[in-house]
């Protein structure tokens, strides 16, 4: 079941994707049974009830709210998918700190490492952003960046490197959705960009019901 689900978050994404420019219905259709598809790796994992399953739980329905939210046109349902995300960030750090505990080398490595992405993607990005969106942009990328940090914190005695590697496509994902609204909109963010969105999604799903060994 596990598998088949992956599948069809992963098929349904690439065809949302495929769809934009053709069907903005048809693309939302497929875009939604993706990210219910994601949602239903936990939920049909018959997953053990512990702190990080119920935060990633929780970030994947956060998600799902923010996948309707954005596929919509208009700034205020960007707005609503900005938060939702940014939600959904804030419950996967929580799930991380429910997991176990930090890292001390990891963190301070992967925050270096971080601030100078981070310093660069807003030098590209910010110039593009129109002002009532600058702030909430900015406060987005400073979330996204401590779950990505702490992401890598979780690389101590119960380390699993799908963890962090699921981060790290979250951002690269968001970063392509920055790049299509702000900079230079074609469908080639959304053909990359969506499905590394949902192998990212699908990680942390599996994550919380098949533990890493």
């Amino acid at each position: 079941m596990t598998a088949a689900l992956v599948l069809v978050t992963l098929t349904a994404g690439l065809g949302s994707a495929l769809l934009t420019d053709h069907s903005a219905v048809w693309s939302r259709v497929l875009k939604i049974a993706a990210s219910t598809a994601m949602v239903s790796i936990v939920l049909a994992g018959n997953p053990t009830l512990t702190g990080y399953t119920v935060f990633i739980s929780a970030g994947l329905a956060a998600s799902w709210l923010g996948d309707l939210s954005l596929s919509f046109p208009g700034q205020r349902t960007f707005l609503a998918g900005l938060v939702s995300f940014a939600l959904a960030h804030l419950l996967y750090v929580a799930s991380f700190f429910a997991r176990s505990s930090m890292d001390v080398v990891a963190i301070v490595v992967s925050s270096i490492v971080m601030a100078i992405t981070v310093t660069a993607i807003l030098r590209w990005l910010l110039p593009h952003v129109p002002d009532p969106l600058m702030t909430p942009v900015t406060v987005y990328l400073g979330i996204i960046t401590v779950m990505v940090v702490t992401s890598f914190g979780t690389s101590g005695a119960m380390a699993d490197p799908r963890i962090p590697m699921a981060a790290v496509l979250f951002m690269i994902s968001d970063v392509l959705v920055a790049k299509h609204r702000f900079v230079s909109p074609t469908r080639w963010n959304r053909i990359v960009g969506l499905p590394i969105y949902y192998a990212a999604q699908a990680l942390f799903a599996i994550t919380a019901i098949i533990a890493w060994t």
